[in-house]
């Protein structure tokens, strides 16, 4: 009797028990589906690390937690509950990241992170598996009871840390998913500003309202106010626009010095990371940002620290790079429409000098008994000054006259006007030939700086006699040529025109007998230079005169120094105008 009531005690003791024992797994079970409903009904990552901690350490009583979750080789503490506040955002290199459930209390190893652990009191350590991947570890310390870990309760732990690990892969997707689409937002508001100040300096064509631009979109989008503009110029590197005031009076040379090192340069270069421009630093240069177009270093924006005093971020050196090459464009574009402006406003200018230098000319030659003249002007492709006048007397005499007027273009033009203008006045009232030579060289002093000048010739020939005088101010002398190959040049004379104002003058004399010629040209005829450089010289311009000048007439003798030239030049440009005037004295050649 007492046997069987033992017995069956015993087998009601062992029934409570084991009912005991399901009642609490049955309960772990239903807290484990409820976690992981919890856990999985949140994508935010810290508010899942919150939950994996908080839950097991109210419930065992546990005094300390942190949530560390891996990235690339190193773990990141983004959770932590009991430990000092130096703990946030610390990253710990843990080489071999147990992937089962740890005692530190277990381990001797001196490795830095366990070591560093158990200073903190974390007795256990549980991996976070995600298709068997370690996504990041959860530390415990000990139970405020002071009693060791059960079995059960690492197996429920581990449990815990298991079902977190799919809801923190997915919370850390859809972190990375945010984090993508607002670097997107921030490119795609980038490129808007961008686009917005592109249009806005595509519309300015003026270099120091792009620069301008340049200033106001660096310190609204960068929140910088000191920085300095470097361009490369035809003589060098220029600072062409500069802001604040933080940089040292010897910055912006001693920055030039360096620019054509760090032409070799084609990306931001943030100065505290490179050993070669570290000393920038000392002239309060952060950041030099290299301003690129068609491949090649056009300049540099040198810019101080932020507003902000925080550093240069990525994407911030990705927008002021192509910032800088949008300007470049601009400036490159500014320069391009000045040069086609000024090229426009040149070849207006030419248009004009040429149509005055035209109309100076004479358009005919007059026939006077006894003589052949012929003038001829070959332009350059730049209008040079070069002048030739034939003016009857009353008393049937002839002024010959050849002038170069030192310049190109209006300027010289103009100066050749006046020259004509004050011959034409002068040449019909009874001066001598050097009256009238120092009265037009008053004149073109007067009217001229000294880097202005003309060279001047004047000849008055009787065509019955053949009696001539002359003056020559600093003129190429021409070339007198006999019948029988006798060459004389005309020299006499004085200083250019335009130089001193009261030089005075002294007036040649000759006699132009039957058959002879006087040419007349300006040095567009004896620089004529060829493609070796070689210029075509008095020499031979005075042989094709003497074998040719007896046999050809005026014109045809200036046309054969034409085709002398052009056959000597072989197509070379040249720089200067050609001209030639050339009289001969017709008659029956004695002897």
């Amino acid at each position: 009797m007492k046997a069987t009531y033992l017995s069956s005690f015993r087998e009601r003791h062992k029934s409570e028990l084991e009912t005991k024992e399901a009642d609490k797994r049955l309960l772990e079970l239903s807290s484990l589906f409820e976690l992981s409903q919890l856990l999985n009904s949140s994508l935010d990552l810290r508010s899942i690390l919150d939950n994996v901690l908080l839950i097991p350490m109210g419930r065992m009583l546990i005094s300390r937690g942190l949530a560390l979750i891996k990235e690339d080789k190193r773990f990141k503490v983004l959770n932590f509950k009991g430990l000092p506040r130096d703990w946030a955002g610390k990253t710990l290199h843990i080489a071999n990241a147990p992937t089962e459930p740890l005692l530190l209390s277990t381990l001797t190893s001196n490795e830095a992170w366990i070591h560093l652990f158990k200073e903190a009191k974390i007795e256990l350590l549980l991996p976070i598996l995600s298709k068997n991947q370690i996504k990041g570890l959860i530390g415990f310390g000990s139970k405020l009871t002071h009693q060791p870990y059960s079995s059960d309760e690492i197996d429920f732990l581990f449990s815990i840390c298991n079902i977190a690990g799919q809801a923190i892969e997915n919370a850390l997707i859809i972190a990375e998913l945010k984090k993508v689409n607002r670097s997107l937002d921030e490119k795609i508001q980038e490129l808007k500003t961008l686009f917005e100040i592109g249009k806005e300096l595509n519309q300015i064509f003026e270099e120091e309202l792009i620069l301008k631009q340049l200033s106001f979109s660096l310190m609204g989008q960068m929140l910088v106010n000191q920085f300095f503009v470097v361009q490369k110029k035809e003589n060098g590197w220029q600072v062409v626009f500069r802001k604040g005031s933080h940089f040292p009076e010897d910055c912006c040379q001693a920055v030039l010095n360096d620019c054509d090192r760090l032409a070799r340069i084609d990306h931001p270069l943030l100065v505290n990371e490179s050993e070669d421009f570290r000393h920038l630093l000392d002239f309060n240069i952060h950041l030099v940002v290299p301003m690129e177009i068609k491949n090649a270093i056009g300049g540099f924006i040198f810019l101080g620290a932020r507003m902000d005093q925080k550093p240069y971020e990525p994407l911030q050196l990705e927008f002021v790079s192509t910032l800088a090459n949008i300007a470049m464009i601009s400036l490159e574009n500014s320069r391009l429409i000045q040069e086609t402006i000024e090229k426009e406003r040149m070849e207006e200018e030419l248009s004009i000098a040429r149509d005055i230098q035209n109309r100076l000319l004479p358009r005919s030659f007059p026939e006077i008994s006894g003589l052949d003249i012929h003038g001829l002007n070959i332009p350059s492709k730049q209008v040079g000054g070069d002048y030739f006048d034939i003016l009857p007397l009353s008393d049937g005499q002839i002024i010959l006259t050849i002038a170069d007027v030192s310049g190109k273009g209006m300027p010289a033009s103009l100066l050749m006007s006046n020259l004509q203008a004050g011959l034409h006045t002068l040449y019909a009232e009874r001066y001598s030939l050097a009256q009238i030579t120092q009265k037009l060289n008053q004149l073109i002093y007067k009217n001229t700086s000294i880097e202005h000048f003309i060279t001047f010739f004047i000849l008055k020939l009787n065509p019955q006699t053949g009696a001539f005088e002359y003056v020559n101010a600093g003129h190429n002398p021409p070339f007198l040529i006999t019948p029988d190959g006798k060459l004389e040049q005309l020299t006499e004379g004085g200083l250019l025109l335009g130089v001193v104002p009261e030089a005075s003058y002294e007036a040649g004399a000759g006699l132009l007998p039957a058959g002879a010629l006087i040419t007349m040209y300006t040095d567009g005829v004896t620089e004529c230079m060829n493609i070796a450089d070689e210029e075509f010289g008095e020499k031979r311009l005075q042989e094709i005169l003497r074998y040719n000048g007896a046999q050809l007439s005026a014109r045809a003798l200036n046309e054969r120094i034409v085709e002398r030239l052009n056959q000597f030049a072989r197509q070379m440009p040249q720089s200067d105008d050609i001209t030639l005037l050339t009289v001969k004295r017709k008659g029956k050649v004695e002897g």
